[in-house]
């Protein structure tokens, strides 16, 4: 076999991959990795093999010319350096609810921080940013101005309603606090949403639901909705189940309602984010006299 490699030998192998179109980078790691154990322990094997030590030879110089090509691939994403600081992590489980899926995983992935992402963070550190208030909605205001009949407790033991903030076209957060405790709710639906966890994922059946718990999270589907509950402090089963047996969703909306919504949603949206974005306004003794 000539020492200079030639590409057009594995031009299947390249075509392939190049063409695969695989955005997560959690199934780019899996496939990397997958790849280089069928590889290691001699499953992945060309079907014609041959006798001659020459043809065998240029065999597998194909196939790990396929896992560098995967890598380099890969590497879009996630380059070498990655993989040598341990990012390829091994799937222990995965978990299913409504539009989340948990994945539970052997190792945290380590915090990889670039330059800019540092200085950046220093930058706001350096000045104090204090947002207004959310906008007050109730629990109808926001079902009305999302177009969506979204559910939501009805009792929450000694926690009062505070408000529910409006996340994107199919996502609202809906808050409740008793003196300096907090619970809120993520109530999404469609979509895709994950999480990782590398310690256990328990679950229950409460209120005829399945109940996960991962990283202090509670998580549960209703009415086709996924539930996304924190908490500072963890509820007994009774309360807990309490609290999910009284979920419900509103009035139903009008067609008009819906169509309302839908037309001025994407405004309301840009607002709250221009909202988010704008620097506070500095102290008095700070401004021009």
């Amino acid at each position: 076999m000539s020492k200079k490699h030639n590409w057009e030998d594995c031009r299947d192998a390249v075509d392939l991959l190049k063409k695969s179109e695989i955005e997560r980078t959690l199934a780019k790691e899996r496939i990397y990795k997958r790849l280089l154990q069928k590889i290691e322990a001699g499953e992945v094997q060309p079907q014609d093999l041959k006798k001659d030590g020459m043809t065998m030879m240029k065999r597998k110089w194909k196939t790990a010319t396929a896992a560098a090509v995967a890598l380099m691939l890969i590497g879009g994403a996630l380059s070498t350096t990655s993989y040598a600081q341990g990012m390829i992590q091994s799937i222990l489980a995965r978990f299913q609810v409504g539009n989340m899926e948990i994945r539970q995983v052997d190792k945290e992935r380590p915090a990889v921080e670039s330059h800019e992402s540092v200085d950046q963070e220093k930058a706001a550190e350096s000045r104090e940013v204090k947002l207004p208030a959310q906008p007050k909605l109730s629990l109808e205001e926001a079902r009305t101005t999302i177009g969506i009949n979204f559910p939501a407790p009805a009792w929450m033991a000694d926690f009062a309603y505070v408000n529910t903030v409006i996340h994107g076209k199919s996502m609202v957060e809906v808050q409740y606090s008793q003196g300096e405790k907090s619970v809120n709710f993520l109530i999404s639906q469609g979509g895709e949403n994950g999480i990782e966890t590398t310690g256990q994922v328990k679950t229950e059946v409460l209120a005829g639901k399945k109940v996960y718990y991962a990283n202090g999270i509670v998580i549960w589907e209703d009415e086709d909705f996924t539930v996304e509950m924190y908490a500072q402090e963890d509820f007994d089963t009774a309360t807990l189940e309490k609290i999910i047996k009284s979920f419900a969703v509103g009035k139903p909306l009008t067609q008009q309602q819906v169509d309302h919504a839908k037309a001025n949603l994407d405004s309301v949206i840009q607002t709250e984010r221009s909202r988010q974005a704008a620097p506070a306004a500095p102290a008095r003794d700070e401004r021009k006299q």
